[in-house]
């Protein structure tokens, strides 16, 4: 099994408290078309896998744990900011924005919004990159590493309603096994 999470001196990286309901808003300005729901099933993902451990749920309130925002694309698919407790060592809120146009047509712009979005909410949770092509955490490294990765992810989708189901998730064991390592040990 080839996880790569980044240890700090032997302990695991941050993570939110135990059983955390994380709040989380989506930001309407810059929103593309459909963007809000691309990132609430990228929320619901992450709620799936993690059996119980964590919950995303959306909120209006602008003061939530993890704000969602989008941008227009420059070099990055996205990024994440989250923020840490010195004293606790627990996640307390995070940054999160998500290129909100793509190349390509409507199917693939969805496609980058939500895996992006899945990616993103990641390290808002406290997931690290992999050098793991086919888990969700990988850090494109390569030129044509993005059109790779999610044209691989439009071969498994047979409608746009694919995006973010339970046979299209986007995620690898990898991914549910590091969520789980992370949040299952205290």
């Amino acid at each position: 099994m080839k996880m790569a999470m980044l240890l700090l001196a032997g302990a695991l990286a941050a993570h939110w408290p135990d059983n955390a309901t994380i709040r989380v808003w989506v930001d309407p300005v810059r929103a593309p078309a459909g963007g809000d729901a691309l990132v609430e099933k990228a929320m619901r993902t992450w709620t799936a896998v993690a059996g119980g451990l964590l919950r995303l749920e959306r909120t209006t309130s602008q003061d939530a744990d993890i704000r969602v925002h989008f941008f227009t694309p420059d070099y990055r698919y996205g990024m994440a900011a989250p923020r840490v407790n010195p004293a606790t060592g627990l996640l307390t809120h995070a940054e999160v924005v998500v290129a909100g146009e793509a190349a390509g047509d409507a199917l693939d712009r969805s496609i980058v919004i939500y895996l992006t979005a899945l990616h993103e909410l990641g390290h808002a949770l406290g997931l690290s990159h992999t050098d793991n092509f086919n888990t969700i955490m990988y850090l494109f490294r390569q030129p044509g590493d993005g059109e790779r990765f999610f044209g691989a992810y439009r071969r498994t989708l047979r409608t746009a309603d694919d995006i973010g189901s339970t046979t299209a998730t986007g995620l690898s064991q990898d991914d549910v096994e590091a969520l789980k390592k992370l949040y299952a040990n205290h």
